[in-house]
């Protein structure tokens, strides 16, 4: 990941979790209404069209993708709201590895659970997230409060390759920090027993995976937005070396120093086997040429 993106992730998430740490009049007012959350029981491998709705806030557009719900913040196109579900269902293309029962479950909960995404424009300083109050709303209410990470930020003037690992990085951040959290005891970050914690150990104590630039989480957030914000970083990093997504994220280099699957396969055993019987049966890695062709 070029160092220009990390520095804004990082800020995002600084401010997030300033943000989320407690919510504005506006927002405990959206969230107190009586919210009626219809659950479902069938998986849903559609995508929708983009819906006007004023009533979340400021997120007044949101598209839904394979049972994920994606909210636009304004300046952000139309067109990229698609290309990121786009992706999102490229991931979930059939596959020889995928146990079609368990994507299922997964793809029900996820609806049930009400996990989304958030997608911006040009990163947070564009809507002066380090304000008090700052300049949009954290979250969209009406129930969609809690089960989320960052967001994905529309850039103008990238590379393609850019914009995608963009995509892609907080895509799996959704996916594997707050939807398989909540789906996979082996998932669940906040048990340092959990066995993406472990692998994460293991990543750390054989120096493949320097948590070193995350340190100032601790200062500006918790101990517990340290721990989410590694391993849902390890996770990013391992799943895309398993993608063979490597060059797309200059790989390898100081942070993450594996670029190839057999590396990863025999170095971190741990996750290799916790991606292998969870991660692997539910997502495939998106064709390259038809990630690329999208953001062309």
């Amino acid at each position: 990941m070029l160092e220009k993106f990390k520095n804004i992730f990082l800020l995002s998430l600084f401010l997030l979790l300033s943000l989320c740490g407690g919510d504005s009049d506006r927002e405990q007012d959206n969230a107190s209404k009586d919210v009626e959350i219809e659950k479902v029981t069938q998986a849903n491998l559609t995508i929708g069209e983009v819906i006007e709705d004023s009533t979340y806030l400021d997120f007044q557009r949101y598209l839904d993708v394979a049972d994920i719900r994606i909210f636009i913040l304004p300046e952000v196109s139309d067109d990229f709201a698609y290309k990121v579900a786009d992706v999102y269902y490229l991931m979930l293309e059939e596959s020889e590895n995928v146990n079609y029962e368990l994507r299922d479950k997964y793809l029900v909960n996820t609806k049930n659970n009400l996990v989304f995404q958030k997608i911006g424009y040009e990163g947070p300083e564009r809507y002066n997230l380090d304000s008090d109050p700052p300049g949009v709303d954290c979250c969209p209410g009406k129930g969609y409060e809690d089960n989320h990470t960052d967001f994905i930020w529309e850039y103008l003037n990238v590379s393609p390759e850019e914009q995608i690992g963009e995509v892609i990085e907080h895509l799996l951040h959704t996916i594997t920090g707050v939807a398989f959290a909540l789906e996979f005891d082996e998932w669940n970050w906040e048990n340092q027993n959990s066995k993406i914690n472990l692998a994460m150990k293991e990543a750390v104590d054989k120096g493949i995976f320097d948590i070193s630039s995350y340190e100032d989480i601790k200062k500006y957030g918790s101990i517990e937005d340290f721990n989410k914000v590694t391993a849902i970083e390890f996770a990013f990093w391992g799943i895309v070396v398993s993608w063979d997504y490597a060059d797309i994220y200059d790989l390898p280099h100081d942070e993450f120093t594996i670029s190839s699957r057999e590396e990863l396969k025999q170095e971190l055993p741990i996750f290799f086997s916790l991606y292998q019987d969870t991660f692997n049966k539910i997502f495939s890695a998106p064709k390259k040429d038809a990630v690329i062709k999208l953001f062309e």
